[in-house]
C-alpha cells in the first residue's frame, strides 16, 4: 500500500481550505456538540474512574489480598496488555456494526467486571479480573476517537477530542475526592473499604452502556435530530476531507500494521500512553507516604488533574486555532518528562504535587492533540483499524513500563524510583515525532484506485 497522507503543512492546508467552509456552519457543528459531547465525555470520565480507582483501592487492598510492590504492577498493566490485545478487532467490529452497539456491549461488560472485582481474594484472582476488564473496555478510547472523526471537520478535532479526553483528569480529580470517602466505608455491611469501591463505581458503566444503545447515532446521515440540510452538509464535509487524506480500498490489515506511518505514529503513541497509565496508579501511595491522613490524600491527589483539565482546553484551542499538531505534540512530551523528573528528584509533598502538575498538564494536553495526526492524516480505509493499532500499541507499553517500574520500586525500595523509565520513553517518543513530521513532508497526496 502506497503512502497517503500528505506533508502536515500541506494537508493542513487543504483541510484548513475545507475547514473555512465548516466554519460557515458553526451553528451546526455546536448542534452536534450538544447531542454528543456529554455522552462522550461520561463513557471516558466512568471508564477512567473505574480504571483509576486502583490507586485508592491499594490503600487497603494491596494489604488484604497480599500484593507486593511487583505483584500490583503486574495487576495495573495486565489491563493494558489484555486491553492492547482486543483494541484493533474492537474497531473493526465498530467499523462494521456500528458505534451504539459496540460502545453499548464495552460498557456494560466492563461495568460488570468492575464490580466482580469487590470478590477478589488473593493476586491469582487480581489478576485474572484486571485481565477482564482491559479485555472489556478494550476499543472504547480508539472507538470513540474514530466516532469524533465521523462527526467533527478538521478544525475542529482536537477541541473535541479534548471534550473526550477532560474526562481522564477530571475523573482521577473526582476519584481522588469520590474514592477516598468511599474508604471510609470500610466495615459498613461487613465489606472492606475497597470492595465498596468498586461496587459502587461499576454501576454507572452499565448503566450508560444502556443510555448508549437508545441514544447514540452511528452517522451524521441516520441523524434524524439534524435538519436534512444539516445531514447532507455535514455528511459531505466528512467525506470531503476523508478523501482528501487519501483512500486505498485494496488495504489489508497486514499493510497497516507495517505502514511506516502507522507505526511512527504507533512510536509517538507509546510515550503517551506511558504517561497516562502511570499518572494516577501510584499517586495515592506517594502522597501518604509522606506520612498525610486518609481524608487529606484525596483532596492533595486531585490538584493536578485539576489543573490539567484547565489547562488542555486553551492548549487543544491553540492547536485548532493555529492547525499546528507535530511540534505542540513534541514539546508537550519533553514537558512531560521534566514533570517527571521533578517527581523522581523531589524531597516533599509541595515538589511533588508540582511536578504531577507539569506531568498532567503535558500528558493530558498532549493526547487531544495527537490524535488529530492518525484521525486526519490516514487514509479513510485504514483510519479504523489504524486508530486501533496506533492505540493497541500504546496499550501494550503500558503494560510493559508498569510491570518495569513495579520491579524497580521493588528493588529500590522507593514508589518513585521506577519514573525514570518512563521520562525515557517520553524523550524517545518526541524523536518519533519528528521523523513523524519528516516522513509526511516527503510524502505527496495520491490516491491509489483499485
Amino acid at each position: 500500500m502506497e503512502p497517503q497522507a500528505d506533508a502536515p503543512a500541506e494537508l493542513s492546508g487543504a483541510l484548513g481550505r475545507l475547514a473555512a467552509r465548516a466554519e460557515d456552519r458553526p451553528e451546526t457543528i455546536r448542534k452536534v456538540g450538544r447531542r454528543l459531547t456529554w455522552l462522550i465525555f461520561a463513557l471516558n470520565f466512568v471508564a477512567v474512574l473505574d480504571r483509576g480507582n486502583l490507586g485508592f483501592a491499594a490503600l487497603q487492598m494491596n494489604k488484604d489480598l497480599g500484593l507486593t510492590s511487583a505483584t500490583f504492577g503486574i495487576g495495573v498493566g495486565i489491563f493494558f496488555f489484555a486491553y492492547s490485545l482486543l483494541e484493533v478487532p474492537s474497531n473493526m467490529f465498530m467499523a462494521r456494526f456500528g458505534a451504539r452497539l459496540t460502545i453499548a456491549r464495552i460498557a456494560i461488560a466492563w461495568g460488570l467486571v468492575q464490580m466482580l472485582m469487590a470478590f477478589e481474594n488473593g493476586p491469582t484472582s487480581f489478576y485474572v479480573l484486571r485481565a477482564l476488564l482491559g479485555a472489556a473496555e478494550a476499543g472504547l478510547a480508539p472507538g470513540m476517537l474514530l466516532y469524533i472523526s465521523y462527526w467533527f471537520p478538521y478544525s475542529y478535532r482536537a477541541r473535541y477530542n479534548a471534550v473526550f479526553a477532560y474526562g481522564i483528569p477530571a475523573s482521577y480529580a473526582v476519584a481522588s475526592i469520590l474514592s477516598g470517602s468511599i474508604l471510609q466505608m470500610n466495615g459498613i455491611l461487613g465489606l472492606a473499604g475497597w470492595k465498596w469501591l468498586f461496587l459502587l463505581e461499576g454501576f454507572p458503566a452499565i448503566a450508560l452502556g444502556i443510555i448508549t444503545w437508545f441514544y447514540l447515532t452511528d452517522r451524521p446521515s441516520q441523524a434524524s435530530w439534524l435538519t436534512p440540510e444539516e445531514r447532507s452538509w455535514l455528511q459531505t464535509t466528512i467525506d470531503r476531507e476523508a478523501l482528501i487524506a487519501g483512500s486505498s480500498p485494496r488495504a489489508r490489515l497486514r499493510d497497516v500494521v507495517r505502514h511506516p506511518t502507522v507505526l511512527l505514529l504507533a512510536a509517538v503513541n507509546t510515550g503517551i500512553y506511558s504517561g497516562l497509565a502511570t499518572l494516577g496508579a501510584w499517586l495515592p501511595q506517594i502522597v501518604r507516604s509522606f506520612g498525610l491522613p486518609l481524608h487529606l490524600i484525596g483532596p492533595i491527589s486531585a490538584i493536578p488533574p485539576l489543573v490539567a483539565v484547565v489547562g488542555m482546553f486553551f492548549i487543544a484551542r491553540h492547536s485548532d486555532r493555529t492547525r499546528e499538531r507535530v511540534y505542540h505534540t513534541f514539546f508537550l512530551l519533553l514537558l512531560a518528562a521534566i514533570g517527571y523528573v521533578i517527581v523522581t528528584v523531589s524531597g516533599g509533598v509541595a515538589a511533588t504535587i508540582a511536578g504531577f502538575v507539569i506531568a498532567n498538564l503535558a500528558v493530558y494536553s498532549v493526547n487531544t492533540i495527537f490524535w488529530t495526526m492518525p484521525q486526519s492524516y490516514l487514509p479513510r480505509e485504514i483510519t479504523a483499524t489504524g486508530l486501533a493499532f496506533v492505540n493497541a500499541m500504546g496499550s501494550m507499553t503500558g503494560f510493559v513500563v508498569i510491570a518495569m517500574i513495579g520491579r524497580v520500586q521493588g528493588w529500590m525500595g522507593s514508589l518513585t524510583a521506577g519514573f525514570p523509565i518512563v521520562c525515557g520513553v517520553f524523550v524517545v517518543a518526541s524523536i518519533a515525532v519528528l521523523m513523524l513530521a519528516a516522513r509526511l513532508r516527503r510524502e505527496r497526496s495520491a490516491v491509489v484506485t483499485s
